[in-house]
């Protein structure tokens, strides 16, 4: 029985001397990998396609889109599909654009991820003398999810809760294989806007700046719909709704 004990109690202490002993070593042989293959310890990604955006969402959530004229072609069914749509008419998005990030982590790592960096030598607004806006009017309680909400015309950047009240950045504490999940809403109220963005991100302390761009590399557009009118699609088709945010 004591040379059993005796040997668990060596049995310990071997594994405990390799665990101190290992750890560092797997590290350091992980960090220089990563410099070796320039991996980095986090991926992001930054979804545009709203219908990917929103996956898991209800259905109701609007769109709001900026033609130069009223499309001839009847828009999908799915209010989030209107994108691609809307890319293949010549439509941009009005209002708001919305984007999804999702940081994954290749290690354990603590994360924060500050207000994106919006630049105004990268920003480019002129005004609006016509088009028009073609809603999918849909009905149900307002999406609101923890987000960074980007005002266009300030230009400003701020972290909010679902209540639209502004917090401290997002700060987080990943494992290998764990991913983290957020929202960006950009918008604008008039003219339009051309912009890009890059999400400033402290990895265990170091700083890691993440561009991004629309699809093809190329800038965003965001369409602000005051003054403009507004079209609604129905089951009759177009509708006027008189100019945008005035029902009467």
């Amino acid at each position: 029985m004591i040379e059993l004990l005796i040997s668990a109690i060596i049995g310990a202490i071997i594994s405990w001397v390799i665990a101190v002993l290992i750890h560092p070593l797997s590290k350091h042989l992980e960090t220089t990998s990563r410099r070796l293959y320039r991996l980095k310890p986090i991926s992001v990604h930054v979804e545009r396609d709203p219908s990917l955006a929103w996956s898991g969402f209800p259905n109701w959530i609007p769109s709001f889109v900026y033609f130069p004229a009223l499309p001839q072609s009847p828009p999908p069914e799915h209010p989030h599909d209107w994108y691609r749509w809307a890319v293949e008419h010549g439509g941009v998005d009005a209002w708001r654009t919305v984007l999804k990030v999702t940081i994954t982590s290749r290690e354990s790592v603590s994360v924060v991820v500050e207000p994106p960096k919006l630049r105004p030598l990268e920003t480019r607004v002129r005004n609006l003398e016509s088009g028009i806006i073609a809603v999918s009017p849909v009905g149900g309680a307002a999406v609101s999810p923890r987000r960074i909400e980007i005002n266009l015309e300030v230009p400003c950047a701020q972290w909010v809760d679902v209540d639209s009240e502004p917090i401290e950045p997002l700060s987080l504490l990943l494992g290998p294989g764990e991913t983290e999940q957020f929202h960006i809403f950009v918008e604008a109220q008039s003219g339009r806007h051309e912009w890009r963005l890059e999400i400033p991100v402290l990895v265990d302390g170091k700083r890691m700046t993440v561009p991004v761009r629309d699809t093809k590399q190329l800038d965003f557009v965001t369409c602000g719909p005051e003054g403009l009118e507004e079209y609604w699609w129905t089951d009759d088709g177009w509708i006027r709704n008189s100019s945008f945010g005035n029902t009467a």
